[in-house]
């Protein structure tokens, strides 16, 4: 393994480096606690559980962060998930910390040699930024037409197939929402939100499938009159008063038996069907009262549903990207590779890769990974292309060129604080060309800031011919 005090090479049978003699077997356990938890990650990836592949590799950077492993398969697994950001920036991070024969620098190159598919990553985003917009504000239709072309762009986009589906989700539309979801699952196996969507569509599914149990109506039959009387053929007689007695007797026995025989019979006939009708209806009105009940509920859990998709909506994570900041730190960091890969480290040209760096604003980095690699890059290259630019400004001086030697040790200042050199002779410069002022203010910064050093000796000299 290499120490981590000295770099230096010790055998796989020494407790202690022969070089420093620091004792690194604690080292060498968290190494190898690194190390199982990258297999732990590489295994994940391998059944496309993503996610936990994700939380286990950055357990193993915690452990070592220069487990060049790690963070590579952290990288492709980012840019699988379609989180291109942060899968260049620990591609860059890998390439700072191993410059020779490593992976990332392949993975890069794939990227960077197809420029129209960075354009289609970039603009992939943008349309994701968008679209998570409009789905805040409400304009649910929008967002879905913009995160269609995102998912056309970027089949991989985890999140914007997530966020799709969830304004699927929101309309009702399962199926769709379903079709999304199982296409992030297919990327992402074990992520959480996609699982938890599915669990809600299984149970609105369910839910509906309640909502169609309604009984028919029973038809009721109606009775039927009986016939009264029959008519008899005529046959003329003779006049016979009896028979007219008889004839007037049986029809007022004939009408007195309809009202009181038939009639009470046919009225409670249809008094029993208009009672029976009436319990009928009452019974069809309860139950129709109990369904409308039912829906009513269900109208109300339903309700509840959506509010509680849309707050999760509103809560749903920002990616928000400034493209620009991000491309200057993509360009810084792709000419710190360049310069690294060119050859010897030590003709690097650092104040080419300090003034590319100078151009991006740190303040509006929002992603940690973006930050650390900006500090790392400014680490390594900013005292350098200071120590450079004094040299020049020197000569500049030397020359009397006093302008340009002005702008020159003004920038070796800018890019290290501690440069003391470059301090006094942008004092002395201001000297020769009998700006007082100016001279005695850089002079007191090399008085008080560098007070045990042979320029605030100097310094002090040249503020006493001064005054």
């Amino acid at each position: 393994m290499i120490c981590p005090v000295c770099g230096s090479t010790v055998a796989a049978n020494r407790n202690r480096c022969e070089r420093c003699g620091e004792d690194i077997k604690i080292y060498r356990k968290i190494y190898l606690l690194s190390n199982r938890y990258y297999n732990e990650g590489l295994e994940k990836a391998k059944v496309r559980d993503l996610s936990g592949a994700i939380l286990v590799l950055k357990k193993s950077l915690e452990f070592n962060n220069r487990n060049i492993n790690a963070r590579n398969l952290l990288g492709l697994i980012y840019y699988e998930v379609g989180e291109t950001v942060s899968a260049l920036s620990e591609w860059v991070i890998s390439k700072h910390f191993q410059a020779e024969e490593n992976d990332a620098d392949e993975y890069m190159e794939s990227v960077r040699s197809n420029p129209t598919k960075l354009e289609t990553l970039n603009q992939t985003i943008k349309k994701y930024n968008l679209a998570l917009q409009s789905a805040k504000q409400g304009s649910e239709d929008l967002a879905i037409i913009q995160l269609k072309k995102v998912t056309n762009l970027n089949p991989h986009f985890v999140k914007a197939l997530q966020l799709l589906a969830l304004l699927y989700m929101k309309n009702g539309d399962t199926d769709k929402a379903v079709k999304y979801l199982s296409r992030a699952n297919k990327i992402d196996v074990s992520n959480t939100t996609t699982l938890r969507y599915l669990h809600e569509l299984g149970e609105m599914n369910a839910s509906a499938r309640d909502d169609g149990r309604i009984t028919d109506k029973e038809n009721v039959r109606k009775s039927q009159e009986p016939a009264l009387f029959p008519q008899t053929s005529y046959k003329e007689d003779k006049p016979n008063v009896w028979v007219f007695v008889n004839l007037i007797l049986g029809i007022a026995i004939g009408i007195l038996g309809v009202f009181f025989l038939i009639v009470p019979t046919v009225e409670s006939n249809y008094k029993n069907q208009l009672k029976n009708q009436e319990v009928e209806y009452n019974a069809e009105i309860n139950k129709n009262s109990q369904t409308l009940s039912s829906i009513q509920k269900e109208n109300e859990d339903l309700q509840q549903k959506v509010e509680d998709l849309q707050a999760e909506i509103d809560g749903f994570e920002v990616v928000e990207y400034d493209d620009t900041i991000y491309n200057e730190l993509f360009k810084a960091a792709s000419l710190y590779t360049e310069e690294l890969m060119s050859g010897n480290p030590n003709n690097m040209d650092y104040v080419k890769v300090a003034d590319a760096l100078a151009q991006v604003e740190l303040d509006k980095l929002e992603k940690q990974e973006a930050k650390d690699l900006y500090n790392q890059i400014k680490d390594a290259t900013f005292v350098k292309a200071s120590d450079e630019l004094y040299d020049d400004g020197h000569n500049f001086y030397s020359a009397g060129k006093y302008e340009e030697a002005l702008e020159t040790l003004d920038k070796s200042y800018q890019y290290n604080a501690d440069n003391a050199s470059a301090v006094y002779f942008i004092g002395r410069t201001y000297h020769r060309m009998s700006d007082y002022e100016n001279a005695k203010k850089y002079y007191s910064i090399v008085i008080e800031q560098f007070p045990n050093t042979g320029r605030a000796n100097e310094a002090k000299a040249r503020m006493a011919e001064i005054e």
